[in-house]
């Protein structure tokens, strides 16, 4: 007969050591699955930074204006980093197709045949049916990893890295429509300030964009109406619920004239689009409009973050006030003015409608524009600017000769202004709560140069006149 023999001490260690094993998996599943699920949700927060790569672009132009719009497009597509696709009515010619521009602008696509819509507009233009749907089917390309649609004009100009940094403070995961209304007050109010214009450009996130492809067409069919593009495409929106975020860095730009007054005052927030380049002056004197954003562009290249950003200071010694627009111009006012009144944007420019009355009006805060030249604030332009080991240094001088008498406590003595800085980053809380850079102006062994540093403002600094 057997008698009974008690497990071995291997055993019982393997026994105990399962048992704390199917303990742990029961208290994971009690409490570290829901955490799972619940932090899951978060898409922006476990996803990777949003880039280029994530981006698809559509821009609506037509076979007319293509071969000298394409030029403007030049200047911001990056062929190895953007996808998305021009749309013409049809194919250009095989004459007019220059073969070095496939690697430099994006891609031809040819919209779909639109006669089966209609449109009542008196005097207006059918083909906004066809560029509204400029939506509909750059979605349908079917890019995968998506998380932004932008859209656009074959003149609009769009600064890529301002763009990314701008959507990427918005959780790409949930609906969003983001854009910009117009600077003139009759345009706003003839269309909806619930509208972006498209000239100025605009986003729409992947899941809005994927809803509003599929139900597009219908709407299209409800509003024959309407006048333009971007009023269709506002108005099916709205039916989904969703309405306009509004973003400052857009710019549809609907005046006419010089824009000096309001890039010299642009809003505290990256430089992202810009519109209406062949109605508007040259940006920079003496020069064509293309090779303006060029100049413009040196800037762009080594800091687009910091570009057209407004930092004032307050010269001591001669009770000047400095604005400096980075990588734009630098005005200097020749007296001392409260720092809220230099903030405001010169009307430099012209209404976009003839007429006067409520033509004349803007949803910008304006301030005049004295019309004798040597009654103003002397301008100094962007002249070069470069990036060492450092810092960034950019220097700005005068390209008007104005011929205007002054005597040596007038900043037209100046002839070159450099201004020390070092490149903007800014992070996600920097972008929703955004500071004001702060500037000093350096003594100066050259009594023609005037040298300004900038940096960020103290936690309780003030800019404020001394």
């Amino acid at each position: 007969m057997k008698t009974f023999q008690p497990p071995s001490s291997r055993l019982k260690i393997f026994m105990i050591a399962s048992f704390l094993l199917c303990i742990t998996y029961l208290l994971a599943l009690i409490f570290i699955v829901p955490i799972t699920k619940t932090t899951s949700t978060s898409l922006h927060d476990l996803s990777s930074p949003t880039s280029l790569d994530h981006i698809v672009f559509g821009i609506a132009s037509n076979e007319k204006s293509w071969s000298s719009r394409k030029n403007y497009v030049k200047l911001w597509w990056r062929p190895q980093e953007m996808r998305g696709c021009v749309f013409l009515e049809r194919m250009p010619s095989n004459e007019s197709l220059d073969q070095s521009d496939v690697n430099s602008v994006p891609r031809i696509c040819v919209s779909e045949d639109t006669s089966r819509f209609r449109y009542t507009f008196r005097n207006g233009l059918r083909s906004a049916i066809r560029v509204a749907r400029v939506v509909s089917e750059t979605v349908a390309l079917n890019y995968s990893d998506v998380r932004w649609f932008v859209f656009g004009d074959d003149d609009t100009i769009f600064f890529p890295e301002n763009l990314v940094k701008t959507l990427s403070k918005f959780d790409h995961g949930l609906w969003y429509y983001i854009g910009t209304n117009s600077e003139s007050f009759v345009q706003n109010k003839q269309f909806s300030y619930d509208m972006a214009f498209g000239g100025a450009g605009f986003a729409i996130s992947y899941p809005l964009a994927r809803v509003l492809a599929k139900v597009f067409d219908s709407c299209l069919h409800r509003y024959p109406h309407l006048y333009g593009s971007d009023g269709r495409i506002q108005a099916c929106i709205s039916e989904l619920g969703v309405s306009l975020t509004h973003e400052p860095g857009f710019h549809q730009m609907d005046f006419r004239g010089s824009m000096f007054g309001l890039l010299a005052s642009h809003p505290l927030r990256p430089l992202v689009s810009l519109h209406h380049w062949e109605a508007m002056d040259p940006i920079f004197p003496k020069m064509s409009p293309i090779k303006a954003l060029e100049h413009l562009f040196q800037a762009v290249r080594i800091d687009s973050q910091r570009t057209m950003q407004k930092t004032v200071c307050y010269d001591r010694w001669f009770s000047w006030t400095i604005s400096v627009s980075w990588g734009y111009a630098v005005q200097i006012f020749p007296r001392n003015v409260f720092l809220p009144d230099a903030l405001r944007t010169q009307e430099t420019y012209i209404p976009w409608r003839k007429g006067g009355g409520i033509n004349d009006l803007y949803v910008v805060d304006t301030m005049g524009y004295d019309p004798d030249p040597c009654r103003r604030p002397p301008v100094f332009f962007l002249h070069n600017v470069s990036s060492a080991g450092d810092g960034i240094r950019s220097t700005y001088r005068m390209m008007n000769t104005d011929n205007c008498t002054f005597d040596m406590a007038s900043p037209r003595k100046l002839e070159e202004i450099r201004v020390f800085s070092h490149k903007l980053e800014l992070d996600r809380k920097q972008l929703q709560a955004p500071r004001r850079h702060c500037c000093d102006v350096l003594p100066s062994s050259v009594g023609t140069t005037m040298e300004i540093a900038i940096r960020e403002c103290g936690g309780e600094e003030l800019i404020h006149m001394r």
